[in-house]
């Protein structure tokens, strides 16, 4: 298989496949401050259904426990000088007010009426989440998640980390001592970030928002039977989707603040990228049962496997 004119298409931003393992893993990796948070080439679209869904779904979509006021307030101080300092072209401050100059949209620190994570999630990509102490594990405090494949993490509002990564097969059992010696170790001065990723049918970053999983269940099966009869089209119904998380200390209140970043990219992209697609097929040649069925890619597996070897094999002409 050649590379045809797919291979226009602009490579995705992340690309965790390259480096991940078969295994559950937090792969965490040291980020400079100025990249914490990032806008995309699609900001402006992106901001406005994000604002949308946040209007008409609200509680699905955001919680937060009132003792989570203060790093609220901390983490949007440091959230806007970090807009003004990094993105001077896409943000500005007037006195109390940040405006972005992209949307127009603004923020005013002296605005007591709104939650300070409120404000955040209506002017920028990055959703967050708030962990603090509690019986010397982390409680999340507040969350707002308009990207959500599942709804559950804005569920877990006054719920510890386990509760939250329930659902997720052996993950707790794997993990769950070392996540929360992770979130006890995070330092202000260092910064890090992770990533998770999934083969989806759903183009869009947000997900349908009445039983997330049931709606990618169920646009795997609308397109498995076409896939199955011709697997090429896999580069064309399919789609990578890759959520960039960060974790950061806010040295005033001791919360930790866990920022969620998802992108989108037509699985057609590894098309001009061979050595990320023969990483991802040995990555999924290797995962377990459980992992193929949490994310439904079990769905269509056998045409996806088939597209990743046609494409894994291709050689440059010499």
């Amino acid at each position: 298989m050649q590379p045809d004119s797919a291979a226009a298409i602009a490579g995705p931003c992340y690309r965790p496949y390259r480096w991940a393992g078969a295994d559950l893993q937090l792969g965490l990796r040291r980020i400079r401050p100025e990249n914490w948070i990032l806008i995309g080439a699609e900001h402006a679209d992106t901001m406005r259904q994000k604002r949308a869904r946040l209007d008409d779904h609200r509680s699905f979509y955001y919680r937060t426990l009132p003792d989570s006021l203060s790093a609220q307030r901390e983490l949007r101080g440091r959230v806007t000088a970090h807009l003004v300092a990094d993105h001077p072209k896409s943000f500005e401050r007037c006195g109390s007010v940040l405006r972005s100059l992209i949307t127009g949209q603004t923020l005013d620190l002296a605005d007591e009426s709104t939650e300070p994570l409120l404000q955040l999630s209506y002017l920028i990509e990055e959703d967050f989440m708030l962990l603090d102490e509690l019986a010397g594990a982390p409680r999340i405090t507040a969350a707002s998640n308009a990207y959500s494949s599942s709804g559950r993490l804005v569920a877990s509002v006054g719920h510890d980390v386990a509760w939250a990564h329930e659902p997720v097969p052996r993950l707790t059992t794997q993990l769950g001592g070392r996540i929360n010696q992770v979130l006890s170790s995070v330092h202000a001065a260092n910064p890090c970030e992770r990533f998770n990723w999934q083969v989806t049918p759903l183009a869009t970053v947000f997900f349908p928002h009445d039983d997330p999983h049931a709606a990618n269940a169920a646009a795997m099966h609308a397109v498995v039977e076409t896939l199955r009869r011709d697997p090429a089209r896999a580069g064309e119904l399919l789609w990578m989707r890759v959520e960039r998380q960060t974790l950061s200390r806010l040295p005033d209140s001791n919360a930790v603040a866990f920022s969620l970043h998802t992108y989108s990219d037509p699985l057609a992209c590894l098309r001009s990228d061979v050595e990320s697609a023969r990483a991802l097929l040995a990555l999924l040649n290797n995962y377990s049962e459980e992992r193929w069925k949490y994310s439904e890619m079990d769905i269509v597996r056998e045409p996806l496997m088939t597209w990743l070897t046609e494409v894994a094999a291709w050689q440059a002409p010499a």
